[in-house]
């Protein structure tokens, strides 16, 4: 008797392996970028202004008042700034969203505005074109300093026409003093009238100074001063009563 062996086929259902399967993909939230407008904004009715370059996006503006808000402390107007149009006024800018890159825009603190010519607003005048209206003080000291420089000026050529008397001050000792006239013979030479001082105050004299601290370094200077000055040696000027009277 034959026996017939059974075998039992036994079915194995495949494994997959982790990288065989499929793995479930989320939708993540993708941010866009901030767009940054370059914009250039100028105030109404004034060309002269030469306009706030600025980046402008959401990052450095929340919303559509802080932009105004930032403005507000850059472009002088009374009460601040109210309100962005386009150059000729036509349309008003209420949002961010509004502004174009590389667009210039008018500030304005009411709704009606005053266009101007960006064309000559853009030209930015050079330093020495900037004209500024001159004080009655500022042009009394201008005057002031042009006749104390033609008085001290070196090389000059003035001489003196007439004898004129001229008291003589020791520095910071009003008490010693002497008289000199001066003639056209001690004023030749400025150096040599230094001289000619040293013997009659007995002490070098190196320098002269007007009574009220002011150099005189030529002949011109002491010939046009007041009638009197301060004879010092290396020393700096001090101060006294040094009156001629």
């Amino acid at each position: 008797m034959s026996k017939t062996s059974s075998t039992n086929n036994s079915v194995i259902q495949p494994q997959s392996s982790p990288s065989d399967q499929s793995l479930s993909v989320h939708p993540s939230n993708v941010i866009e970028p901030s767009v940054a407008k370059r914009i250039c904004f100028y105030k109404s009715g004034d060309p002269q202004f030469n306009g706030i370059k600025m980046v402008v996006n959401s990052r450095s503006f929340r919303s559509f008042d802080a932009l105004l808000d930032n403005l507000s402390k850059k472009v002088p107007l009374p009460f601040g700034v109210r309100n962005i149009t386009t150059p000729r006024g036509v349309h008003n800018i209420n949002n961010l969203e509004d502004l174009e890159d590389g667009k210039s825009y008018i500030c304005s603190q009411q709704k009606k505005i005053k266009p101007i010519n960006l064309e000559v607003a853009r030209r930015k005048p050079l330093p020495w074109q900037i004209s500024r209206p001159i004080s009655a003080r500022r042009k009394a000291v201008q005057l002031t300093r042009e006749s104390k420089g033609s008085m001290f000026q070196r090389g000059s050529t003035m001489r003196l026409s007439t004898p004129k008397k001229l008291l003589v001050f020791r520095n910071g000792n009003a008490k010693i003093w002497c008289r000199v006239v001066l003639d056209k013979k001690n004023t030749q030479n400025f150096e040599a009238f230094l001289d000619h001082i040293s013997e009659l105050m007995q002490y070098s004299v190196l320098k002269l100074y007007t009574t009220d601290g002011r150099k005189v370094s030529n002949l011109q200077g002491l010939i046009l001063c007041s009638g009197a000055v301060v004879a010092a040696g290396r020393e700096p000027f001090k101060a006294g009563n040094y009156d001629p009277r």
